[in-house]
């Protein structure tokens, strides 16, 4: 039975995963720190055939990683899978009005974990010949303006992804990086508040006047991709920068 850790799994397309992967059987370490966004988590997962178990840590934090994954290993009986989803928009503003600890807080969160998770995590996998999917976005593909810090630290993590999966070629892990469009959740309208605030109309206007098929993604449609990746996709399938954005990065 596969066994995954999944991050940041109390946001949209986090908690959108663990529902997808719980549907096809599989155990689900469920770790964010937001404990009640856990509990919905598990909520949405109810009467799935897989399990899933909420884990609340700071995915920041390299000893709380290191047990994370013993914890994974002790509690879902191994570990085939992990998916490195963490990960917060951080200040929407342009770059001389962004404080460097605001700029350091989103490298932390969106760079340090999926570095952290990768390092704990895959020499696990190594043995179980296993994924790891690490979210970026439509945003590590192409410039942003207003979020500078969150375009920089999304590109680092399609060149860590791409780096580590040449180490593992060969060794059985396979190495993915994931780059949704924009979707219907939270940090979407978070930016798109500060692009025209108090108007949602305008808000939705002006985000999906970004996306060529005209309307944002919906998590549950980027969240059946990402549980394919972790429990289905081919060993031949490594090093790949996968969007799903609506033809978003196409032109």
């Amino acid at each position: 039975m596969a066994s995954v850790i999944v991050t940041g799994a109390a946001g949209g397309l986090g908690a959108a995963t663990v529902s997808a992967l719980a549907a096809r059987g599989a155990r689900v370490l469920a770790v964010d720190l937001d404990p009640d966004g856990l509990e919905r988590c598990v909520a949405a997962a109810k009467g799935a055939s897989g399990e899933v178990v909420p884990h609340v840590a700071d995915v920041t934090d390299e000893a709380v990683v290191a047990a994370t994954v013993a914890t994974a290993v002790e509690r879902l009986g191994g570990l085939t899978a992990l998916f490195n989803n963490a990960a917060i928009e951080g200040p929407i503003a342009e770059i001389p009005e962004i404080a460097l600890d605001d700029y350091e807080r989103v490298m932390r969160v969106n760079v340090r974990s999926v570095f952290l998770g990768m390092k704990h995590a895959i020499p696990v996998l190594q043995e179980s010949g296993g994924r790891v999917l690490n979210t970026a976005s439509t945003g590590g593909m192409m410039g942003w303006p207003g979020i500078s810090p969150y375009v920089a630290s999304k590109h680092a993590v399609v060149g860590i992804t791409r780096a580590v999966a040449l180490e593992n070629a060969g060794k059985g892990v396979c190495v993915n990086v994931l780059c949704p469009g924009p979707m219907d959740t939270r940090m979407i309208w978070s930016i798109g508040e500060a692009m025209a605030p108090g108007d949602r109309p305008e808000q939705q206007r002006l985000l999906e006047a970004t996306i060529p098929v005209g309307r944002l993604g919906r998590p549950e449609e980027v969240a059946s991709f990402a549980a394919w990746l972790l429990l289905d996709a081919p060993a031949y399938l490594t090093g790949a920068v996968l969007p799903v954005d609506g033809a978003q990065t196409a032109g």
